[in-house]
């Protein structure tokens, strides 16, 4: 059984994208397109990586990150941030709240692969 990776993201090609990249190498994805989804998945199957959207429906990234980073039993799950939100301000506060990374979209899936390898050991 591969590593599991959950994927928060509402858009289609991202999630496309990116589950083809994962799903090359071996790994399980989970998908869920809210933040109230997120939450509920990592209560549920315990992913050892997440790849978070901070803009999404019912409950934002960031509000995701600021509840899984601080309770014991979910803050040490790297969190790598995957989001069209550019500005330094934004980057600043997903760093702060314990965001592991930060991406802005559009990326090459090879740039995503060079972070990814970083937080996921082989399969």
């Amino acid at each position: 059984m591969g590593k599991k990776v959950l994927l928060a993201e509402d858009e289609k090609n991202v999630i496309l994208g990116v589950r083809t990249c994962l799903d090359a190498v071996g790994y399980d994805v989970e998908i869920v397109e809210d933040g109230e989804e997120a939450l509920n998945s990592v209560k549920r199957e315990h992913p050892d990586l997440i790849l978070l959207d901070l803009l999404m429906p019912k409950v934002d990234g960031f509000e995701v990150l600021k509840e899984l980073k601080g309770k014991e039993e979910t803050s040490k799950i790297p969190i790598i941030v995957l989001t069209a939100k550019a500005e330094e301000t934004d980057r600043q506060r997903a760093m702060d709240l314990g965001a592991d990374n930060y991406m802005t979209k559009p990326f090459k899936p090879q740039e995503l692969w060079d972070v990814l390898k970083g937080y996921l050991p082989e399969s």
